[in-house]
């Protein structure tokens, strides 16, 4: 029985095998026949970095260009009613209602001034006597607003009305936010003593 000795590991392999069992080397290695020899690639031409901005900024626009003239028009888009909004008067109202009470509010600030008074700000303090007043009449006319809440409303046609109360919340919620910053900033330079 003829063996094949592997010329790379010299794992005695059977006579008709094509491949080494061990090292997995090929027995039979082919050179081909024609080397091909390809062309090498030419190195990319290079823009000039102002031509490289010009193209960048033309294909953004014909992207922005292409993307508007595929989109559906606004009227054909579901909710389209996003525009309308038949609570207006109450909106509008509530909108200047906002406006009052941040105005109230930079108004207190103002009062405390750069060094307020540490009485000014306990339970019995003049600040915060003044803030629950600005706190309860804000929230008291805007109770009698009637403005409904988002559940039972139809989302599509009162989408306008939907959208105004969400920014109106966020408006109240980060004027909330700056003003609780600032109030307490004052709190405790005045706690610790100017």
């Amino acid at each position: 029985m003829n063996k094949k000795k592997c010329f790379k590991c010299g794992y005695w392999n059977k006579w008709d095998a094509l491949y080494c069992g061990l090292c997995y080397e090929p027995f039979l290695k082919r050179e081909p026949k024609e080397k091909s020899v390809l062309p090498e690639p030419a190195a990319p031409a290079r823009l000039p970095l102002p031509r490289l901005l010009f193209l960048c900024a033309a294909l953004a626009l014909a992207g922005i260009a292409a993307f508007r003239l595929l989109s559906p028009p606004a009227q054909d888009a579901p909710g389209a009613a996003a525009g309308l909004n038949r609570f207006t008067a109450r909106t509008a109202a509530a909108d200047r209602l906002l406006e009052d009470y941040t105005a109230a509010k930079e108004a207190l600030l103002a009062k405390m001034g750069a060094r307020p008074d540490p009485a000014g700000f306990g339970i019995a303090g003049e600040y915060t006597a003044e803030l629950f007043r600005i706190e309860e009449e804000y929230a008291a006319a805007m109770e009698a607003l009637e403005l409904p809440g988002p559940g039972g409303l139809d989302q599509a046609a009162d989408a306008g009305y939907l959208l105004w109360l969400e920014t109106h919340r966020y408006k109240e919620n980060t004027g909330m936010e700056d003003f609780s910053r600032r109030y307490r900033i004052l709190a405790e330079k005045a706690g610790a003593g100017g």
